[in-house]
C-alpha cells in the first residue's frame, strides 16, 4: 500500500509532532526488545513523505548480527497514525509477522522493507474521525523527530 503524496493533516505541524512521537515510544526499545529478538536501533523521519525508516537489530546476545530496515508510513487509510499504532505494529514481529514489500531504497547500505502491512487498518475502537489526530491529543511531544546508532555506542538524535 503506497503512502499517499498528499495526506490529510490537520496542520503543518502535525507530521513533525507525529514524528516526534513515534521517535520518543520507539526510544524505549533500544535496550529492551520491541519483538524478540528485535532491538530498535533507529528512528529516522522520512524527508519526502510521511513515513519514518525504522532500524532493527537482533540485539547484543545474538550469535549473528543483522540488520533490519523497515520504511513505516505515519498515515493509513487516510488517517493519521498514533504512536502507540506504529509501535504495536512492530510488536506484531514478534509473533510471526511476514513482511513483503519492494526493497527499492537503501539505508546504510541495506535495503529498507516496506512495512506498511503493520499498520495498515483503523484503529481499534475509535472511529474515523478527525479526533485521531495528534494534534488533537492536547499534548506536543518535545523532542527530537528521529535518532539513530551512526556506530555501536554513538547515538545521534536528528
Amino acid at each position: 500500500m503506497p503512502v499517499p503524496e498528499s495526506p490529510p493533516l490537520c496542520s503543518p505541524q502535525c507530521l513533525p509532532r507525529t514524528q516526534r512521537a513515534v521517535a520518543a515510544a520507539l526510544a524505549h526499545y533500544m535496550h529492551a526488545p520491541i519483538a524478540q529478538p528485535y532491538y530498535v536501533r533507529g528512528c529516522i523521519p522520512e524527508p519526502d513523505e510521511a513515513a519514518v525508516t525504522v532500524a532493527l537489530w537482533t540485539g547484543p546476545a545474538a550469535r549473528d548480527k543483522w540488520n533490519l530496515f523497515l520504511l513505516i508510513p505515519l498515515v493509513s487509510d487516510g488517517l493519521v497514525l498514533s504512536a502507540v499504532q506504529v509501535t504495536t505494529g512492530l510488536m506484531r514481529l514478534g509473533r510471526g509477522t511476514h513482511i513483503f514489500g519492494s526493497a527499492g531504497r537503501r539505508f546504510d547500505g541495506k535495503p529498507v522493507l516496506r512495512g506498511s502491512q503493520l499498520v495498515t487498518g483503523r484503529p481499534s475502537g475509535g472511529s474515523a474521525t478527525s479526533s485521531t489526530c495528534p494534534c488533537l491529543d492536547g499534548g506536543d511531544p518535545e523532542g527530537p523527530k528521529g535518532f539513530y546508532y551512526e556506530r555501536p555506542g554513538q547515538l545521534t538524535w536528528y
